[in-house]
């Protein structure tokens, strides 16, 4: 184990008991795998010589793993929530630390610090401690979001990951959030600065869902140390989509596997168009960026948006300003008919090889940031497009016309997050303060 610790013995339940701060139901090994492969919920806790470190609870029809590391009194003192994307990875959706002054604090005491970490929509860490503001909490600047799903039973990976925090030399003091400059056409990785007031509830579809593929507009984009950057976004034709079953899939090109799953609401048979609206630096023109990816089915007004949802995602769990997302490590996302699946997936599995499914797309990326590949024998194709900021996770949202019907399915790259959309240029002529 990472850090010194032995190897840590494991016992299996139904679930884990708070108060008794045990497990509840213990399962021999067998019937837990059994549990496991069949995607049912089970319970793991690691430790050795009667103390408790890392108890694991997997919601398997949920897609989650939540993971928590004990003191020695065996009060929970660190959360880790995971969202497992496909069989092999899984992304860590947010952390919790609680410092217990003495012995005598209860668990997850009120008036005891605590910092929670989420991560903001490109995947860079956004921590807001609690109670004790200079207090120096760990914060996973240093790791990486997504590790991969251990094989049932093989646990001192994530163990490690999990215990092994960084040493006292990389803990950082944290009030609110360092700001990070925007990236550069160089691909620098940039990071999200939260809104001074915290949102209430899940995340909510922006106006720019609408405007972005409407004509050709401006915006400002979201100050960044006094810099507000100005954009000229406009639409470009993408192809169409080969839709023979309708269940549409949004994934990484790079991270394809054959039990990705298609969300609940299924399209129209047939072939779609497919837009991309593309943002334009002012200043830089040679800077681009993929602000959105739309794909229409109906052409009618959108009086509504709701998250695209993979089975097993309720949004009603999610907590301010969170979605269950498509997340990105290749820095492309995609969309195709989940009929392309198995063969995509044989060819995400040599992703950098020749014949591979990263040469086949780079070798078509056009000017405009997408790329198309056909398969003939599935009448089906992908289209690719580059995620907008690069890596981390991004809503996928569905737009329905006033009688319910699916108008069309928007994956926002939130390049236009919190951006000001500025009237054309003769309205700002003649706007009040404008030149006279």
């Amino acid at each position: 184990m990472a850090g010194g610790d032995p190897q840590l013995d494991a016992g299996y339940g139904e679930s884990w008991d708070p108060e008794r701060r045990a497990l509840v139901g213990p399962l021999p090994d067998a019937d837990a795998r059994r549990r496991h492969a069949a995607g049912e919920s089970y319970a793991v806790l690691l430790g050795g010589a009667g103390r408790p470190r890392v108890l694991l609870e997997v919601e398997g029809q949920q897609d989650s793993v939540t993971a928590w590391c004990f003191d020695e009194l065996r009060r929970r003192t660190f959360l880790f929530e995971f969202r497992l994307l496909g069989s092999d990875r899984m992304a860590l959706l947010r952390m919790a630390e609680w410092r217990y002054a003495d012995a005598d604090r209860p668990e997850f005491d009120v008036s005891s610090p605590r910092c929670i970490t989420t991560f903001g929509k490109n995947g860079a860490p956004v921590a807001e401690a609690v109670g004790a503001p200079e207090a120096a909490f760990r914060v996973l600047n240093g790791y990486h979001r997504w590790i991969d799903v251990p094989p049932f039973g093989t646990w001192a990976p994530l163990a490690a990951f999990l215990l092994d925090m960084p040493p006292e030399r990389e803990r950082h003091r944290i009030v609110r959030p360092a700001r990070h400059e925007r990236p550069e056409p160089s691909g620098a990785a940039p990071a999200w600065e939260p809104p001074d007031e915290p949102p209430s509830g899940a995340l909510r579809a922006g106006p720019e869902l609408v405007t972005a593929f409407g004509p050709p507009a401006r915006y400002t984009l979201e100050p960044d140390d006094g810099d507000a950057p100005e954009v000229v976004v406009e639409t470009r034709p993408a192809g169409l989509l080969r839709m023979p079953t309708g269940l549409l899939v949004s994934a990484d090109p790079g991270w394809l596997s054959e039990d990705l799953k298609a969300f609940t609401v299924a399209l129209p048979r047939g072939h779609h168009p497919v837009t991309l609206a593309i943002a334009r630096f002012v200043e830089q023109p040679d800077h681009v960026r993929v602000a959105g990816c739309r794909v229409d089915v109906r052409e009618a007004p959108v009086v509504s948006w709701e998250q695209a949802l993979r089975p097993g995602e309720d949004p009603s769990t999610l907590g301010d300003d969170q979605f269950f997302g498509t997340g990105v490590d290749s820095g492309l996302l995609c969309f195709f008919d989940a009929a392309a699946l198995p063969g995509l997936a044989e060819l995400s599995h040599v992703w950098h090889e020749p014949g591979g499914l990263w040469g086949e797309l780079t070798d078509t990326f056009g000017r405009d940031g997408s790329a198309e590949l056909e398969d003939p024998e599935t009448d089906t194709n992908l289209i690719a497009f580059r995620s907008g900021w690069g890596d981390g996770a991004y809503p996928v949202w569905i737009g329905r016309a006033a009688d319910g019907d699916v108008v069309c399915v928007v994956a926002d790259t939130q390049v236009l997050s919190g951006a000001t959309l500025l009237p054309p240029t003769g309205d700002r002529q003649n706007a009040p303060g404008g030149p006279s």
